[in-house]
């Protein structure tokens, strides 16, 4: 009897001793992976610069009147992967459908910003489509004068 408890503990032993060491390299999996996170904007939109910071918020308040406000009620452009909206009116019509009319959501992961360009790599979500996208604005002053969507790779 004694035997069998001793070799049931050793297994025992054996199989946590496992467990913690399978653990640990779970650790080290999930480190090395989050290092590059660090770079990201997770969440934030501090780092966005104006008035893309402002236009963000503005989508994910579900706000169309603020959205549409960023545009020039004639110039302003969408750029959505190749279809293009001109105007305030042809912009809202596509945002109804697609948009804020979709309860998108915006979640910057990476911006870059040269000129009067800024390139915002983020998380899109939204009941007509999700994914990551790449959402490249031109500004003028508070002003977007075009946002184009494109594939985030």
């Amino acid at each position: 009897m004694l035997n069998t408890q001793t070799r049931g503990s050793g297994i025992l032993y054996i199989l946590v001793a496992a467990l913690i060491l399978s653990s640990a390299a779970c650790g080290q999996t999930t480190t090395k992976k989050e290092e590059p996170q660090r770079n990201t904007m997770e969440n934030s939109q501090s780092k966005l610069p104006p008035p893309v910071d402002a236009f963000v918020a503005a989508v994910n308040a579900g706000d169309t009147d603020k959205f549409l406000a960023f545009f020039d009620e004639k110039t302003g452009v969408v750029n959505d992967w190749g279809r293009r909206y001109e105007g305030r009116a042809a912009i809202k019509g596509w945002s109804d459908k697609e948009f804020i009319g979709a309860r998108g959501t915006i979640t910057p992961t990476r911006v870059e910003h040269k000129d009067n360009v800024v390139s915002l790599w983020a998380g899109w979500k939204s009941s007509f489509y999700s994914g990551d996208s790449l959402f490249i604005f031109t500004i003028d002053g508070e002003k977007i004068k075009e946002m184009r969507i494109a594939d985030a790779k």
